[in-house]
């Protein structure tokens, strides 16, 4: 697995999703070919098929279940990374810790909720 790309496993997620080839292409603004293409080269470097066709339809196999799994995982891996760095960047998000003292209990939910509606990319 080592030899996959992130693009493969992007258009093999996106193909396994919808259990077609020419939905994938579609959604992908990709030819049937270029997806069928990906698709193979990534069965090449696992060594196994991960889709079982029958006729124009196709269903995944179980190693294609299992690297749909890992897949995932690794794609919302690497969103949530591009996500922390640009919120580092653009301070756009963020993470933030809040301690008030009892005698805020009034007042700072209210705060805490204006300040959530105008930054909703930062984590409190």
């Amino acid at each position: 697995m080592r030899n996959a790309t992130i693009r493969q496993l992007q258009i093999f997620s996106v193909a396994a999703g919808h259990l077609s080839f020419a939905r994938a292409a579609e959604n992908l603004h990709l030819t049937h070919a270029a997806i069928s293409l990906q698709i193979k080269q990534l069965e090449d470097v696992c060594g196994a098929l991960l889709f079982e066709r029958i006729g124009k339809r196709v269903f995944l196999t179980e190693a294609g279940e299992i690297l749909l799994e890992h897949a995932r995982q690794i794609l919302q891996s690497l969103k949530d990374a591009d996500e922390a760095l640009l919120a580092l960047k653009g301070l756009k998000g963020g993470r933030i810790a809040v301690a008030v003292a009892s005698t805020a209990e009034y007042f700072a939910p209210g705060l805490l909720a204006q300040f959530r509606k105008t930054q909703a990319d930062v984590r409190i």
